[in-house]
């Protein structure tokens, strides 16, 4: 039988954050309740991390076959598959990629994949309630954009991708009081 049931609610930066809800049952013990917006977030983590993480372990064998094959033969590849497509500039910005994956695709397919898993531990968390998997998300995040350059230099390095990563993090800091 539930005793104490409240919603706090607040507004920060046009967004309505609602708090979790602490119930009492007639045993006294506290049970949490997920909030709509953090269980959609981590649903949404939950499908992303399903997707990406058998397409960083295909990457790595890909990037292991591709660091075993003469680098004529991947060029000549690249040149009859993309050469009718691209511009001769984005034709060598292809070629270099690849030579970037020849040198350091598998370690940083095993980045990814380790970030993958270290995120998918994070939201697991986040989803039991526990404020711990915000750190380890976070965390997860941030290295899988700074270790990547790390390995492979600034090539590694997409703008894009942390501007996505810090959203996210922010995402999750806005849930940090729902959880325990």
């Amino acid at each position: 039988m539930v005793t104490a049931c409240q919603k706090a609610s607040g507004t920060v930066g046009g967004f309505l954050f609602f708090r979790a809800v602490e119930t009492e049952t007639s045993e006294g013990q506290g049970t949490w309740q997920r909030p709509k917006l953090l269980a959609r977030l981590c649903m949404a983590s939950f499908i992303n991390q399903g997707l990406v993480f058998p397409l960083y372990l295909i990457g790595c064998a890909g990037a292991y076959a591709l660091k075993g094959m003469p680098e004529e033969e991947v060029r000549k590849l690249i040149d009859g598959v993309y050469a009718a497509w691209l511009q001769p500039q984005q034709l060598e910005a292809v070629h270099a990629y690849i030579q970037v994956m020849r040198l350091h695709g598998v370690a940083l397919m095993a980045v990814f994949a380790t970030r993958t898993l270290l995120r998918f531990t994070g939201t697991m968390r986040m989803w039991q309630g526990w404020k711990d998997g915000m750190h380890i998300y976070i965390t997860a995040q941030l290295l899988g954009v700074l270790v990547p350059m790390l390995v492979a230099g600034r090539e590694a390095f997409n703008f894009l991708g942390f501007l996505i990563a810090l959203n996210w993090c922010f995402l999750y800091f806005t849930q940090r009081r729902v959880m325990r």
